[in-house]
């Protein structure tokens, strides 16, 4: 099955915390240099992904609408609406979660440092993956898939767009990409499931 190229109005729910992510500008916007999500977030559930850095890409967030916490290497800050935070390359952090009553609503602009024409398609559906897996139960309590194999191939599309968790070495995130990953690929497995992003 061909995987369809993700373009703007393209939108992804995180069945865990109701979370939704729409993608506004994605590669013929941006010339493969980033995307711009606009995401919005209900009161009283934590952000919707884990601890993580990048070690090549720019991510800014500013606050649409509502207000919000983060975490900005270790330290956590808040945010308000018309407020923007910008995390360089390589520092660890966790998206804006909502710290208020009603809805929050934040644009993520991503820039890279150089042209990435598989970035959109593969992060986001890997992000679109995830939630469709979470639909049918097939996540741990972290969110992350269960099947071990599923998991490899998963990171080893992250680590292919320096795309890391906060909590593992990345040399070993690059390991376990090079071997497990490479293994779950052959085997079929792939982090981006093409049955969750048909638009």
């Amino acid at each position: 099955m061909t995987r369809p190229s993700l373009k703007p109005g393209f939108s992804t729910v995180d069945p865990r915390t109701g979370t939704r992510m729409r993608l506004v500008e994605g590669n013929d916007e941006q010339d493969g240099m980033g995307w711009v999500l606009e995401v919005e977030c209900p009161a009283g559930v934590a952000s919707s992904i884990k601890a993580h850095l990048h070690t090549s890409w720019t991510e800014t967030f500013e606050i649409l609408h509502g207000s919000a916490r983060f975490v900005l290497d270790g330290r956590e800050g808040a945010i308000e609406k018309g407020e923007s935070i910008v995390v360089p390359p390589g520092h660890t952090h966790v998206h804006p979660w909502n710290a208020g009553d009603g809805m929050m609503q934040y644009r993520q602009t991503n820039r890279f440092d150089r042209r990435d024409l598989d970035a959109v398609d593969d992060v986001l559906g890997t992000f679109a993956t995830i939630n469709g897996l979470a639909r049918e139960g097939k996540v741990r309590g972290d969110g992350l898939p269960r099947n071990p194999l599923q998991f490899a191939a998963t990171i080893r599309t992250l680590v292919k767009h320096e795309g890391f968790d906060a909590t593992v070495p990345v040399w070993l995130q690059r390991v376990l990409a090079a071997t497990l990953g490479r293994l779950a690929e052959a085997l079929g497995y792939r982090a981006v499931d093409p049955k969750f992003i048909a638009t």
